[in-house]
C-alpha cells in the first residue's frame, strides 16, 4: 500500500509542478505585458508636440513650391488648426500651415502645406471665379496679435467652458482686398460656436458673433 501511494505522489508532482510552472508563466506574461502597455503609454506621452511653424517662414518656402509649379502663383488664403488647445499652445502658434495659390495664366489654384522642413503641393484645382489675392503686409507679423484680441473678446472663457474645443484660423482678403483674420472656436459637442473677424493690418475687429 506505502508502495503504491508512493507511486501516486510521485505522478501527482510532476503535474502540480507543471501547474505552478503554468502559472508562473501565465504571470509572467501578464505582467510583462501590463510593464510593455505601461512603457509604451510612457513613450507615447513623452513625445513632444511638433514645434510651432512661423507664419512668414512658411510662407516663403510655400510660395517657393507654388511658383515652382506656376511662376504668376499669387497668395490667396492661409489657415490653421488646433483641437483641444490651451491659450499658450494657441499664442505659440500652429504646427503647420495650409496655403492656396492661384495662377492667373493657368487658372488654376494650388494647395501647399507647410510644416517644419517641409512644403508641398497637396492639390490643383481649376477656379472659374478669379479670387482676390493677398497683397504682402502688416499680416506678416503673424497671427499673434489677432489671436490676443480672440482670447480678449470672449476666446478665453470658450476655451475653459469647452476644452475639446476645434480653433480655426484663417487669413483671406475681403471685398475690398484687405487682409482679415477670421477666427472661429466650435465645441464639436455641444455646437456653442465663437467667431471673430480681425483687420489684419489695425487689428481692429470687425464683427463677433457667439451662439
Amino acid at each position: 500500500m506505502a508502495s503504491k501511494n508512493r507511486r501516486n505522489w510521485l505522478l501527482v508532482l510532476p503535474l502540480a509542478g507543471l501547474g505552478i510552472g503554468y502559472l508562473l508563466l501565465l504571470g509572467y506574461l501578464l505582467f510583462g505585458n501590463a510593464l510593455g502597455l505601461k512603457a509604451a503609454a510612457r513613450s507615447v506621452s513623452l513625445t513632444p508636440p511638433p514645434p510651432p511653424v512661423d507664419l512668414w517662414e512658411a510662407y516663403g518656402s510655400a510660395q517657393a513650391v507654388a511658383q515652382a509649379r506656376a511662376s504668376d502663383a499669387q497668395l490667396v488664403s492661409a489657415s490653421a488648426h488646433w483641437h483641444g488647445v490651451s491659450e499658450d499652445a494657441l499664442l505659440g502658434g500652429p504646427s503647420n500651415w495650409t496655403f492656396v495659390f492661384y495662377s492667373p495664366a493657368s487658372e488654376h489654384s494650388l494647395d501647399v502645406v507647410v510644416n517644419a522642413g517641409m512644403a508641398r503641393v497637396v492639390n490643383q484645382t481649376q477656379v472659374w471665379a478669379t479670387p482676390i489675392a493677398i497683397a504682402e503686409g502688416s499680416w506678416r507679423a503673424g497671427p499673434g496679435d489677432a489671436l490676443l484680441v480672440f482670447l480678449a473678446c470672449g476666446g478665453q472663457a470658450f476655451l475653459h467652458e469647452h476644452p475639446q474645443a476645434v480653433v480655426d484660423l484663417h487669413l483671406a482678403g475681403n471685398d475690398e482686398g484687405s487682409p482679415v483674420w477670421t477666427i472661429v472656436a466650435l465645441d464639436p459637442e455641444t455646437r456653442s460656436l465663437l467667431s471673430l473677424l480681425v483687420d489684419a493690418e489695425t487689428g481692429q475687429v470687425l464683427s463677433a458673433d457667439a451662439s
